[in-house]
């Protein structure tokens, strides 16, 4: 598929497409002439591009920036040559707090690699649910070239926890990997730990008397392509989906508190088939708070575009969790486990257009995808949080509360002991000693569902100095917890220093200060020096970047001498290999008006007719 940016099977979908409706037809041309410029969906030989292909694509960004950095002096020049090399990939410019850190992301190119893969995977998706691949009759939730990229990426990211030791002060040795399943990212640990924070909200819901409302709210139909078959899809990706559904409930939110309402309970982010998100919330209210709610829901929830059809029918729903009927934590359970891995939900099932739809158990080659994997990867490529507590207190305090040592409890303040016997877990053979962590004695030891952020017991944290691969900034780090009565007494939980080495390194060097090795390379000490002098109490960055001590070379390196016709290394300053300008500019120069791009020469000579005349439709096109 050499110059056409797109695999064969979605090159199929376009071909069958120029039979179909012109708006259809113009949309998925104009995607495909707008990835001219970035990185082609796969290489010459029709595979999805690769890590080889964005690690030289990564290097040359970060060579531009770096030249960027050399012609101009000021803060203000340097953003915008920066912001204009990222919106030419067509990835976010770097996030920073000091001028030294933007650059230091620039001209990275590890920082471009990960912006590089994270585009084109999206990309990638974003043209798979525009063509239909992406569907429930074609690969539901995500496609199957990217769950498969997305499988092999979390191997690689195990496989290299696993080569990463941890050892702490006291001797203990560990592997990260070892390190992960002992916390949230196991997903039985993830499951169980939301399972038990939502009958918790249930149980306290109980004593109060308040009812529970399970709700499903889903995106106006422009959001979906229903596996390319919806004329009114306006190309919205899943992100853009899930801001929509953010944006709604931000306004539900304050219509509910201007009213007094404070809704507390879990809401769960899931995939259609087709990628677009829709909303799952358990909420828990007083019962005459009730027919308020629904009004405001359904005002907000349908203020976009309401009176399509089926709107008022499919766009919001409701289910009241009666009494005697099952529990909610049960009626809720099943979403979060088939959105985590499955344990315990049989088939898979998805309810769309109308019917029920079981998603079955693929395999390519030796990979196997579980309707939960993809799901998983589906949040992970998307970056969309799948679960997410309404009201309720702070984890953050329950986690910090289950870190204290009970010997420094004997004695402290009743509160603080109760809540955290609440985090505590006993196992034992002895039906008498067993104890399961307790999620609404909790709760109520926080003061209560509705509490706030006024609540009873709060995290205690310092302001640390962290030396980062890209900036040293002051960060705030819990350091236990106290009550807010009585600020001034501080139960500090158990916290272990611990040293990690990478798989390059020797025995005993911190993996720590091997990343933070590109801090103090000469561009952006250089230019952020020189440009202090040019900056004004409105530029954003206004201090000269400020390096670690520990980081600062010896002797200042001179600046090297730039030339054109070279590339420079990103840490060393250091001509690297002689560049053809002249040739990249002719691979990438813009077509004259008129001529047809690379990828509709290529498709009009794929489907020339055996006549010799090319199909109509792409005559047309070009």
């Amino acid at each position: 598929m050499q110059n056409m940016g797109i695999p064969l099977r979605m090159a199929n979908a376009v071909h069958r497409l120029f039979g179909g409706l012109n708006m259809r037809r113009q949309r998925v041309i104009d995607a495909l002439l707008a990835d001219d410029l970035r990185l082609p969906l796969v290489d010459q030989y029709g595979v999805m591009t690769g890590p080889i292909a964005i690690s030289v694509a990564a290097e040359q960004a970060a060579r531009e920036c770096y030249l960027v950095c050399d012609r101009v002096q000021t803060a203000d020049a340097i953003q915008a040559g920066i912001a204009e090399v990222c919106a030419r990939r067509g990835v976010s410019e770097p996030v920073a707090r000091t001028l030294g850190g933007y650059i230091a992301r620039a001209v990275d190119k590890g920082w471009w690699r990960r912006r590089l893969r994270k585009e084109l995977v999206r990309r990638f998706e974003h043209t798979s649910i525009q063509l239909g691949l992406t569907h429930l009759r074609a690969d539901p939730y995500i496609s199957r070239e990217i769950a498969i990229a997305q499988a092999a990426q979390n191997n690689e990211n195990q496989k290299l926890l696993e080569l990463c030791i941890a050892t702490n002060e006291y001797g203990d040795v560990y592997s990260l990997a070892k390190l992960a399943t002992l916390g949230t990212a196991n997903k039985a640990i993830r499951r169980g730990e939301l399972m038990l924070r939502i009958r918790g909200f249930e149980e306290v819901a109980s004593v109060l008397g308040h009812v529970g409302l399970f709700w499903t709210i889903t995106c106006p139909s422009k959001f979906h392509s229903v596996g390319g078959t919806n004329d009114g899809y306006k190309d919205f990706t899943p992100s853009d989906a899930q801001k929509y559904l953010v944006g709604v409930w931000a306004l539900i939110r304050s219509a509910l508190h201007r009213r007094g309402i404070r809704p507390y309970g879990f809401r769960i982010a899931e995939p259609h088939t087709d990628g677009c998100p829709h909303w799952h919330m358990l909420l828990f209210l007083a019962p005459h708070e009730v027919e308020i709610m629904e009004r405001v829901i359904r005002k907000y929830a349908l203020q976009m575009d309401g009176d399509e059809d089926g709107a008022q029918k499919n766009r919001v729903k409701l289910v009241k969790i009666e009494a005697g009927k099952g529990t909610a934590a049960g009626y809720i359970a099943k979403y979060v486990s088939k959105n985590i891995d499955g344990t315990g939900v049989g088939d898979h099932k998805t309810f769309e257009s109308g019917e029920t739809y079981v998603i079955a158990v693929d395999r390519f080659g030796d990979v196997e995808l579980t309707a939960s994997q993809r799901v998983t990867y589906w949040a992970q490529v998307w970056d969309i949080r799948q679960f997410q507590p309404i009201g309720g207190p702070q984890i953050s305090v329950w986690r910090e509360l289950s870190r204290l040592d009970e010997g420094a409890l004997l004695h402290a303040d009743e509160l603080i002991r109760d809540a955290y016997q609440a985090t505590q877990k006993v196992e034992s053979d002895d039906p008498t000693v067993v104890q399961r962590a307790d999620f609404a004695r909790f709760i109520w030891a926080m003061g209560g569902p509705q509490c706030g952020r006024d609540t009873e017991i709060r995290l205690a944290s310092r302001e640390v100095m962290i030396a980062g691969r890209y900036e040293t900034e002051e960060v705030e780090k819990p350091v236990g917890v106290y009550l807010a009565r009585q600020p001034q007494v501080v139960y500090e939980s158990v916290r272990y220093q611990w040293t990690i080495t990478g798989p390059s390194e020797s025995v005993g060097s911190s993996f720590a200060r091997h990343s933070v090795g590109a801090c103090s390379s000469p561009p952006w000490t250089r230019i952020a020096a020189a440009s202090a002098s040019t900056w004004t109490s409105v530029n954003k960055y206004t201090q000269p970047v400020e390096v670690a001590p520990a980081y600062q070379p010896k002797n200042k390196i001179p600046s090297p001498s730039f030339d054109e016709s070279r590339s420079f290394h990103p840490d060393t300053g250091k001509p690297c290999i002689k560049v053809d300008h002249a040739g990249l500019y002719m691979r990438h120069k813009k077509r004259p008006p008129g001529a047809p791009s690379a990828h509709l020469t290529y498709l009009r000579e794929k489907y020339r007719n055996p006549s010799g005349g090319c199909c109509h439709a792409f005559a047309q096109a070009a």
